[in-house]
């Protein structure tokens, strides 16, 4: 009989999709099933014993980003668990934590900002508490300091309602000093600071570059401008998990480790692209490059995006990014390029079609071009 492994899961949004998706892996190899349960934020608590009663299973994967109260030693009682994105100051003993790398997190968003040659900096982190976004405007402000900036941190009381913290924080955005870079703490608070500073007339990203985390598209995508975005390797924070679990089953001495799964790229878009402040045109341009470089399109095809002859097209957009069309489309392409290799399992010969290469052969000498000689393949081996 299978051997069943409860994953519970706060929100099954595509997060813990991608969560769900890296435990089962693991599952795979183990001969487990993994059945997720979702606490939804709205719903009935959990009738965790019950549920326990229900499948028997020889493990938990408990994901408390989102706080599942239900979740403890007694009502789990001698059932091993590996909390995921749960702080491991709580007290839980001698308990298994997976969490992201917030300092490295905070260390990427620095670096990005930074890049941007932005003259101050800021950080908005989450509505309350959290070991997470404490620990990653930590290191955005000590990444910052090295290089003798400062950087201003929204401070909400925590007895304020929803709606004077909006109306604080936008007083708060209209009087940072500008140009600034932003670190909203992750893609919801980043989607809050779009809509506040566009209703209060701060130009995004000329005034205001903005950078979140989670990569989350529903949210990424659909604000107007497009919010530029951390990604984390949630796949491989539940296969940590399920790993985990099983050295626990195997040894039950095994207690107490703490693991990180890290950032992997950053999703560059509208709202960090500042050279859209000298032509809109070539901010429009750059933006349709983003969604469609991997669909095959060409010069003639963003030319008619801008509204300009072919040649004129080229001569703007070279002078604002230094650097042609077709050398922007090529670097969105081997930017969906390498995204795909830190997939293991995304097939090698795939990758040129689904991202706009007329052929296997022309890519892979595009990205030994670009890589210094390496292979795909070899590059895969050495980010793995």
């Amino acid at each position: 009989m299978t051997q069943t492994v409860l994953f519970f899961v706060y929100s099954n949004k595509y997060i813990c999709a991608d969560r769900i998706d890296g435990a089962r892996r693991y599952a795979e190899k183990a001969g487990w099933n993994i059945q997720v349960i979702e606490r939804n934020g709205g719903g009935a608590p959990l009738d965790v014993g019950g549920i326990i009663d229900f499948w028997k299973p020889i493990g938990v994967i408990a994901e408390c980003g989102g706080g599942i109260p239900e979740i403890s030693r007694r009502t789990l009682g001698r059932i091993p668990c590996v909390y995921l994105d749960d702080d491991p100051a709580k007290g839980k003993g001698r308990a298994m934590h997976v969490n992201s790398d917030s300092a490295s997190v905070g260390e990427l968003a620095a670096k990005e900002l930074l890049a941007l040659g932005c003259q101050h900096y800021a950080f908005v982190g989450w509505r309350s508490p959290r070991f997470w976004s404490e620990e990653r405007r930590e290191a955005f402000q000590d990444a910052l300091r090295l290089h003798g900036c400062s950087c201003e941190v929204f401070d909400c009381p925590a007895a304020a309602g929803e709606m004077q913290r909006r109306e604080r924080l936008r007083e708060w955005l209209k009087a940072l000093p500008k140009p600034c870079g932003l670190f909203a703490v992750h893609d919801p608070v980043g989607e809050e600071v779009l809509v506040l500073a566009a209703s209060s007339g701060i130009s995004i990203p000329d005034e205001l570059a903005v950078i979140g985390v989670d990569d989350d598209p529903v949210i990424c995508e659909r604000t107007r401008p497009t919010l530029s975005s951390i990604r984390l390797d949630f796949e491989q924070g539940g296969y940590m998990c399920a790993e985990l679990l099983d050295r626990r089953l195997h040894d039950p001495d095994f207690t107490g480790a703490r693991l990180k799964f890290a950032p992997v790229f950053v999703m560059r878009r509208q709202s960090t692209r500042r050279f859209a402040q000298t032509d809109r045109r070539v901010a429009r341009a750059a933006e349709f490059i983003r969604r469609c470089a991997c669909d095959g399109i060409g010069t003639c095809e963003v030319a008619r995006e801008m509204g300009l002859s072919r040649r004129m097209a080229e001569l703007a957009f070279r002078r604002h990014t230094g650097h042609t069309i077709h050398d922007e489309i090529q670097s969105v392409r081997m930017e969906c390029v390498e995204r795909l290799l830190l997939n293991p399992r995304q097939d090698i010969a795939a990758i040129a079609g689904l991202c706009g290469w007329t052929s296997g052969s022309s890519l892979r000498k595009a990205f030994k071009d670009a890589h210094g000689g390496l292979s795909m393949r070899d590059w895969r081996v050495a980010h793995s």
